[in-house]
């Protein structure tokens, strides 16, 4: 799948064993629009060998290594590209000197670049800070800590509406989001919806992931 061919769903595998998340990629590969993420806690306990593993398994799929690059943003760049990513994050809270190395890596390596948003205190002033540089995406995250006390990415939904209206760039969410609620997120603007467990987690992934494609696709289309 190419870059550019909105919208679509990104399915986070955050599992600690490439085993588990191969099983889980084997079952939603052949549904179209849909890349694959090497979680965070995936590329912690596998290493960069879990993004190449998925390469080999899935040649034509777009693959995201959710690095949350905060440092050595060049050298974490160029491990996830040679593994075979096709784009990195770096959070937003980093070093402008640091989102810089990563955006120019990114560049001559022919992959993406998106910054994670998350725990900036209001991101819609630093936009402009992310766009200039040259990143691809941005994502409006809620992470884990703040799902446990109650908080989703839908409760959002008019900051990331203000957020879409004012990027010149993709941008993407994340953040405990559910069937029936990607509809939403794609109206007021997002080009790519991040789901984890809702997918991961199911018994029947390929499902789950099939009716929120059919939400995604659905609200894209003009009548």
């Amino acid at each position: 799948m190419s870059w550019g061919r909105w919208p679509v769903l990104q399915v986070a595998l955050d599992f600690t064993s490439i085993d588990e998340a191969i099983k889980i990629a084997e079952r939603i590969s052949r549904i179209d629009d849909l890349w694959l993420e090497a979680g965070t806690p995936l590329i912690k306990s596998e290493g960069v060998k879990a993004i190449k593993r998925l390469r080999e398994l899935f040649p034509d799929r777009f693959i995201v290594a959710d690095l949350k690059i905060a440092d050595a943003g060049r050298i974490e760049s160029e491990l996830a590209a040679r593994a075979g990513a096709n784009m990195v994050t770096v959070l937003g809270t980093s070093a402008t000197e640091t989102i810089k190395d990563v955006v120019e890596a990114c560049r001559e390596l022919g992959i993406k670049a998106m910054v994670d948003l998350m725990d900036l205190p209001n991101p819609l002033e630093h936009v402009e800070r992310f766009i200039k540089p040259g990143a691809d995406a941005l994502v409006y995250h809620i992470g884990y800590g703040r799902q446990r006390g109650g908080l989703r990415a839908i409760d959002f939904i008019d900051r990331i509406e203000r957020l879409t209206a004012k990027s010149r760039i993709p941008v993407a969410v994340a953040g405990g989001i559910r069937v029936g609620e990607a509809r939403r997120l794609v109206k007021a603007g997002c080009k790519i919806i991040i789901v984890g467990k809702a997918v991961a987690r199911a018994e029947r992934p390929e499902l789950v992931a099939r009716k929120l494609l059919e939400e995604i696709k659905s609200s894209s289309r003009k009548p």
